[in-house]
């Protein structure tokens, strides 16, 4: 049994070495013709929901002593779709600079829609709406952000 360990370890030792007898030298001229892509490709596709979002004061103000909230219910937002960003690193040998290139379609696409606005005196509130607002065709063009030392 001993004996068995002792073989396999030495199979084991001697593996590196043919595998580096196997390799052969490559010339400049051949690298020459060798390319290669660096970087990587981010895609993502994020849907951002918000049912309701409140703020309020919990002591009123002046002679006003209840709480009083102000409520944006039934809320839709845009989607987020970040596809193809590419993140590139380089450097000018002065310079090193991280670059994300945010993609060619548009980052968020859609209409933000808050269905009330109501005022109220908890922040559960669903009477007294004063209306709602809409952000339509809302969207953030693409463009490409660069980080580096200074």
């Amino acid at each position: 049994m001993h004996r068995g360990w002792v073989l396999a370890a030495l199979v084991l030792l001697l593996l590196p070495g043919a595998a580096i007898a196997g390799m052969t030298a490559v010339s400049n001229l051949d690298l020459e013709e060798v390319t290669g892509q660096t970087g990587i490709t981010l895609t993502v596709n994020v849907t951002v929901r918000a049912t309701s979002m409140a703020w309020g004061d919990s002591d009123g103000f002046g002679t006003y002593s209840t709480a009083g909230w102000v409520i944006l219910s039934s809320v839709t937002m845009p989607s987020v779709n970040l596809s193809n960003v590419t993140i590139d690193a380089g450097s000018d040998g002065a310079t090193s600079i991280l670059q994300i290139d945010l993609g060619t379609t548009n980052l968020v696409q859609g209409n933000l829609t808050i269905g009330n606005v109501i005022i109220g005196t908890t922040s559960t509130a669903t009477t007294q709406s004063l209306g709602e607002i809409r952000y339509v065709g809302l969207g953030v063009a693409t463009g490409a952000i660069r980080l580096s030392g200074h």
